[in-house]
């Protein structure tokens, strides 16, 4: 119940705008070579799902790149800060733990920004948070 009041709050409380990803945008760190599949991002952050294999994917990782399926090159060298780390609730295949990781940018370049904005056009879906109606900004 505290859990699912939380929730509420952010979600009332929140900066940006979180536009879900559509398939083909993938965040991938320093630190390893696996694509994991966006699930929705914004101008200041964005969450993925992994497998939970007891690697916690962004742990060591000092900087993170955003890729989509048309384009391999992305954005590059983004900081960050994980924010949170929670087991999904709901499993999606036997005898695996599916995990949600949020991750919060530490500094962007305006390159970095531009860059961001024209993903954010063209690889999600409507926003996700009907009562933010703040316009995507730099």
């Amino acid at each position: 119940m505290r859990e699912m009041l939380l929730r509420l709050i952010q979600l009332k409380f929140r900066k940006r705008r979180r536009h879900k990803a559509r398939r083909g945008l993938f965040v991938t760190f320093d630190n390893t070579l696996c694509r994991n599949q966006i699930g929705d991002i914004h101008m200041g952050g964005l969450s993925y799902y992994y497998e939970d294999n007891g690697f916690t994917m962004g742990m060591r990782a000092h900087t993170l790149q955003i890729v989509t399926a048309d384009d391999p090159t992305g954005i590059n060298h983004i900081a960050f800060k994980i924010v949170s780390d929670r087991e999904t609730g709901s499993l999606l295949f036997k005898n695996r733990r599916i995990n949600r990781q949020g991750i919060q940018f530490s500094s962007l370049t305006l390159v970095q920004k531009h860059k961001l904005r024209d993903i954010i056009r063209h690889y999600t879906h409507e926003p996700t948070d009907p009562e933010s109606e703040a316009p995507l900004s730099i």
